[in-house]
């Protein structure tokens, strides 16, 4: 389509749509007009302004009455979405109790000792020397060394006692004074026992007579 063509058919569309629109405003009808009633300088009267009752209605008020308290006596109060959730318990008072006099405020401390820290590792004790654990060792043996004499029996020979001991299946008989093993010291002999002395730890121990000590 050559310009010109264009330009023409622009124009007859023109046209078309100014035609339409003298025919709207054509075709509109009138708007309807009423005379007034009030004139000026004439006072209107009250009864025109009021409605006018229909024929035969009633007003019930005490219908009314009631229902405006039917409604002030179902009214509940709006929730409040803004306060917080969580209140203070209501504190209960306890019949029969009095409040006692309130304690009067403690002085300040004036000087507080410092806390003890409490990290603080607890020392141990210092072990037994090796001296100590030596002697301690050789003090047990000489007690072991002992406990294996049972005394079965004595003998008066020449106003002199003599002991019959007994160390597991050796039958051994001695007198006050003699050495048994070396280390071994019979100190004293009774009737009712035999007194016996380790030399290396310098323990004694009596063992009475086989039957006496039951």
């Amino acid at each position: 389509m050559n310009p010109r063509a264009q330009w023409l058919t622009l124009l007859l569309l023109s046209g078309l749509w100014a035609g339409l629109l003298l025919w709207r405003i054509a075709d509109t009808p009138e708007p309807t007009r009423v005379p007034l009633k009030y004139v000026t300088g004439q006072a209107a009267s009250r009864e025109d302004g009021r409605g006018k009752p229909a024929a035969g209605m009633k007003i019930r008020m005490d219908l009314l009455e009631a229902g405006r308290r039917q409604a002030a006596g179902t009214f509940v109060a709006p929730k409040n979405i803004f306060a917080p959730l969580l209140r203070e318990a209501p504190k209960v008072k306890v019949a029969g109790t009095r409040p006692g006099p309130s304690s009067p405020p403690s002085p300040p401390d004036v000087a507080q000792a410092p806390a003890a820290p409490t990290n603080v590792v607890p020392v141990a004790p210092p072990g037994p020397t090796p001296e100590e654990l030596a002697a301690q060792a050789a003090l047990q043996a000489a007690q072991a060394e002992l406990a294996q004499y049972r005394y079965l029996g004595y003998l008066s020979r020449q106003g002199r006692q003599e002991a019959f001991l007994s160390k597991g299946k050796e039958l051994l008989i001695v007198r006050a004074g003699e050495t048994i093993e070396q280390r071994v010291l019979v100190k004293a002999v009774s009737p009712t026992g035999v007194s016996l002395q380790e030399t290396r730890a310098n323990v004694e121990k009596t063992i009475l007579l086989a039957g006496e000590d039951k």
